[in-house]
């Protein structure tokens, strides 16, 4: 079996790129929203959505 492991790039307009390989979103989506607005998901378009979605819901919560 082949490691697939996360890479760390860091951009010239002072932000870092983080790939990291996984096969269920869910532990990941929560990884994700614990960052709030530090991150941003750029691919795959899928898990883009999917925090999206979950972001927007929670803003439903509050009323927004």
């Amino acid at each position: 079996a082949v490691a697939v492991l996360q890479r760390t790039l860091e951009r010239t307009d002072g932000r870092y790129e983080l790939s990291i390989p996984y096969r269920d979103p869910r532990e990941l989506v929560m990884d994700i929203l614990r960052h709030g607005a530090e991150i941003e998901v750029v691919t795959p378009e899928a898990l883009r959505t999917e925090v999206a979605e979950t972001l927007r819901r929670a803003l439903a919560q509050y009323g927004a």
